[in-house]
């Protein structure tokens, strides 16, 4: 099957907010309420990032005109490091593929995509959390591990 790919307007925010809250539903299939009650604070995130610019998506369509996937890259500020020169890096997130195109591609376009959008801006580096089912694919593109812990207060 062809795919197309290209940048979310901010008319596929219905889309970006699906996919976003479908990402979460099959990471954490027994907690639908409360995925379903996040949904108007989802939509607000993605769209007060999106308008300042902050928030880049990628939607996948079929040659038909069917939505396949979408991904988004999250320009977030960092704290100042010796290291790297900027204080922004991407960060790839909200990584979804409908249920009739997964296995074909669909999240390989997208990371891809990113990739290549963030070396057009002139980034060094694009951060992310990955799935069990997703880190094959995030090595195969050259991403590595890195250390981060967390407390759960």
């Amino acid at each position: 099957m062809d795919f197309e790919i290209s940048q979310a307007r901010i008319d596929d925010l219905d889309i970006l907010v699906e996919h976003r809250l479908g990402m979460f539903g099959d990471m954490y299939p027994d907690l639908d309420k409360e995925i379903e009650n996040s949904r108007e604070q989802t939509c607000i995130w993605i769209s007060e990032r999106f308008s300042k610019g902050e928030l880049v998506g990628f939607i996948v369509r079929t040659d038909a005109g069917l939505v396949a996937g979408s991904g988004c890259l999250w320009v977030k500020k960092e704290q100042p490091n010796p290291t790297r020169p900027r204080l922004e890096a991407p960060y790839l997130l909200s990584m979804f593929t409908e249920k009739n195109f997964r296995r074909q591609g669909v999240a390989r376009l997208i990371a891809r995509n990113a990739i290549s959008w963030s070396k057009k801006h002139g980034y060094d580096r694009i951060n992310l959390h990955a799935t069990e089912t997703g880190k094959l694919l995030y090595e195969e593109l050259g991403f590595k591990p890195t250390n981060e812990m967390q407390l759960k207060l």
